[in-house]
């Protein structure tokens, strides 16, 4: 009599790895873009909206303007009155400004006078893309 013999199939566990290569470059890929998404928001501001046809962010001191009036600058909360110091303690002529949406002109008036004082030439206002599409004739 002839005993059959049962071969073990062996599982070949080779097709998983690029499904955990993939999954593995989507989280890098997402903690990353977080990352970006996250610096953008620290400061609790709503920018204004308008329209921009291409900006390339460099590395550039930045002036960020809540709704109530206070300043950060470069990531530290500032007054108003030490604004004009530090920036001549900068030693820079290009600065962003991201002021929020609800935020007066006259305050930002105030701000950009201190900018002029302070020798800043260039000055970037940052704003959200516009989302209505008004033709001025």
């Amino acid at each position: 009599m002839r005993i059959k013999i049962k071969k073990q199939i062996e599982k070949n566990e080779d097709n998983l790895l690029p499904l955990v290569n993939i999954i593995f470059l989507l989280l890098i890929f997402f903690m990353l873009a977080g990352v970006i998404v996250k610096q953008k928001e620290l400061h609790n501001v709503n920018l204004a909206s308008a329209t921009i046809e291409e900006y390339i962010e460099k590395d550039k001191n930045t002036l960020f303007i809540n709704a109530d009036g206070a300043l950060i600058l470069n990531d530290q909360p500032i007054g108003e009155s030490l604004l004009k110091e530090k920036l001549i303690l900068l030693k820079t002529d290009n600065i962003l400004i991201a002021a929020d949406g609800s935020l007066d002109s006259s305050s930002l008036n105030k701000i950009l006078l201190i900018l002029s004082d302070s020798k800043i030439k260039n000055v970037t206002l940052l704003s959200n893309t516009n989302e209505w599409n008004i033709k001025i004739k």
